[in-house]
């Protein structure tokens, strides 16, 4: 039987063992800034990523896209998922990557795929429309002629 779940798929397209897989997709949806202090903040906090690693187990497991918002409604609800670093600093995974991500490898063919590149849907053109004399340019019949 083929394993088409996100993580053997993930793993797949990046050539990559499961075994580095929480690693790979933890790196693709940290926060920018966070990558640069995630060592540091492992050091000092082990159990900071605790939330993140749940969610990418979780969402590794997952075989269709729709699945991974109720993921991220978990995500956004673990009870490690608290405290100012990850609320305010945003030291922790984006669900918002991770959706994308997501899609990206389930539905390739959707990749890159943005309202800009979109055709099927004709650009609006607006046109200036004909200026159409104003009333009190009218003659109104004032019987001045």
């Amino acid at each position: 039987m083929i394993d088409n779940t996100f993580a053997s798929l993930y793993c797949a397209q990046r050539k990559i063992e499961q075994g580095d897989y929480a690693k790979a997709v933890m790196s693709e949806t940290l926060y920018p800034h966070a990558k640069v202090v995630a060592p540091l903040v492992r050091l000092l906090w082990p159990r900071h990523f605790a939330a993140d690693h749940d969610f990418i187990e979780a969402v590794g497991k997952l075989r269709r896209f729709r699945e991974v918002f109720n993921e991220a409604e978990d995500f956004a609800h673990h009870p490690d998922n608290v405290g100012f670093s990850r609320d305010t600093l945003n030291l922790r995974i984006s669900s918002r990557r991770m959706r994308r991500l997501v899609r990206e490898v389930l539905h390739p063919e959707l990749s890159g795929l943005d309202k800009a590149q979109d055709q099927s849907v004709a650009p609006f053109k607006a046109e200036p429309e004909q200026d159409a004399p104003a009333s009190s340019d009218r003659d109104c019949g004032s019987g001045t002629s």
